[in-house]
């Protein structure tokens, strides 16, 4: 064997271990790792739970893209009123807070304004910023309630029994056509009614 052949083989053995041991060192240290973590789809729970929402007199906007109606998922619309729905893989959360500070009841008027503002091409307003859970269910605990004014939280489990206790006389059948029909086309679908 003439050098040729051992100056490689000697690098080689050396070189290549060093590399990875270095690559492996500095992947270490960003914490990081090269494959992204799978996150629960908890927006299409909220869709397949929704499809058991009676149709009609209830009309669903389902799976909204983030940049129609910022983080509103679903618009559920009814002769209980018109709901923006957002999905949460929290618990359900324990009693609302009794005193409340500004910001936090601003916030579901805020998320809501991308909805509202589909909704004034046909002179209405959404209803309430609504909260779907998908957490573990307490046992015992409520399956909707009210966490701030404008904001409904409700498990998962319970959509359609929430559905089923609101109030039936908000909407006649012919706003609610127009309330669908509008916020279906404010976000490029096409006419659901033409």
């Amino acid at each position: 064997m003439g050098l040729d052949i051992i100056i490689p083989v000697v690098i080689l053995a050396v070189i290549m271990p060093l590399a990875f041991l270095w690559a492996r060192s500095n992947l270490k240290d960003a914490g990081t790792s090269p494959i992204e973590p799978v996150e629960a789809p908890g927006g299409r729970l909220t869709s397949n739970a929704l499809r058991d929402v009676p149709s009609p007199p209830w009309r669903v906007v389902y799976e909204i893209g983030d940049d129609k109606l910022g983080d509103i998922e679903h618009v559920l619309i009814g002769p209980g009123g018109i709901f923006a729905l957002q999905t949460s893989m929290d618990v359900l959360p324990g009693a609302p807070d009794p005193d409340p500070d500004a910001r936090a009841i601003a916030e579901p008027a805020i998320a809501r304004g991308g909805l509202d503002d589909a909704l004034a091409r046909c002179a209405m307003t959404s209803d309430r910023l609504v909260r779907i859970h998908w957490g573990v269910p307490v046992e015992g605990g409520p399956n909707a309630l009210d966490v701030l004014p404008g904001l409904t939280a409700v498990a998962g489990r319970s959509i359609t029994d929430w559905v089923a206790g609101l109030p039936q006389d908000n909407l006649t059948d012919a706003q609610v056509d127009l309330a669908w029909q509008t916020v279906v086309t404010a976000i490029g679908r096409p006419d659901p009614l033409a």
